[in-house]
């Protein structure tokens, strides 16, 4: 894996909300092969996944290095060992779905795939990224590897990290151009907010502000754990952070509303709890959720616990379950 300080060169790019879709995944492809490419090159693209039966890749690039060519024998070799081979649908997603990020030879229901790697340049692994959001929608980023050298547990949290980002990048892209919630200067105080909740978090959203800064500094490019500690992809569980500038110039900072999707409030879970079993729904550690939700890993716990008592659950899984089964 390459710098890791080239994390942040990949948020930027996953939070280009002016690109059309084909740009963006392209422009994103090229930004991960930055911080991914083991030598053969990464492919992004998007998906559509609300039949989780039948997904479908709708927007699709690849970087420079990738040959395109390799494609074809290898959709064919995992036709040949039983395997979904079509070029529009994401290979293995059943099996790598609810995981925000990792390595093939590391997934149980992907080893026996690993021979088809090789139709691409020779692999024998491949690191990847999903960003797959509540309504079923994603993105993925992979990079053929060489080796089946196992990527440091520092670097897989940094790619945990991505994916959150880019999940709430990609829902802001999809939910196009809103109203702010909350307009803040550069200096994170609050000027105006048109959401009441935004205005009581005022001191939460200044020190998101005040993150959200240092986490863009050349200092922070040579310590990006500590930057990508730092900026969460949402402020208390609600709002994004985009810069925006006025006809003069002037920076300003916008909270905008990006909430995960969640189903209506069911019976006596309040909203929090809605988006902490929704993420859990997803697959993901309390230790995730809370960076993706913005929250404290204390918070995350005690909403799980909280909503397990009111829906008479003993364990975490039961818990999801019974949070599926709301009507």
């Amino acid at each position: 894996m390459k710098d890791a300080a080239s994390v942040l060169d990949c948020l930027a790019a996953g939070y280009r909300l002016d690109l059309e879709a084909d740009d963006y995944v392209r422009n994103l492809a090229s930004a991960a092969a930055g911080l991914l490419d083991a030598g053969l090159g990464v492919i992004a693209y998007t998906y559509d996944a609300r039949d989780p039966a039948k997904p479908i890749i709708d927007h699709f690039a690849v970087s420079d290095r990738f040959d395109p060519a390799w494609l074809p024998p290898f959709y064919a070799a995992l036709e040949s060992r039983g395997h979904d081979g079509a070029a529009n649908q994401p290979s293995g997603f059943a099996t790598w779905s609810h995981m925000s990020c990792g390595q093939a030879s590391a997934v149980p229901g992907m080893r026996h795939l690993l021979p088809a790697f090789a139709k691409i340049g020779g692999a024998r692994d491949t690191l990847a990224v999903n960003a797959l959001d509540a309504d079923g929608r994603g993105l993925w980023i992979g990079a053929p590897m060489k080796s089946t050298k196992r990527a440091t547990t520092q670097h897989m949290t940094l790619l945990s990290r991505l994916s959150a980002h880019l999940t709430a990048a990609s829902r802001l892209r999809r939910a196009g151009k809103r109203s702010p919630a909350a307009i803040l200067g550069a200096n994170g105080a609050l000027l105006h907010a048109n959401d009441k909740a935004a205005a009581r978090q005022r001191d939460e959203l200044r020190h998101a502000v005040s993150a959200f800064d240092k986490a863009r500094t050349r200092d922070a490019r040579r310590d990006s754990e500590l930057a990508t500690r730092r900026w969460r992809p949402l402020v208390a569980s609600s709002w994004s952070l985009l810069d925006e500038f006025d006809t003069d110039g002037k920076r300003f900072v916008v909270a905008v509303d990006n909430a995960p999707p969640t189903r209506a409030h069911q019976g006596a879970l309040s909203e929090r709890e809605h988006h902490v079993l929704t993420q859990a729904s997803l697959g993901h550690s309390n230790k995730e959720i809370a960076y993706e939700l913005g929250l404290s890993h204390a918070t995350v716990r005690v909403l799980f616990h909280r909503a397990a008592r009111k829906l008479r659950t003993s364990t975490r899984a039961e818990t999801i379950a019974r949070f599926a089964a709301l009507k």
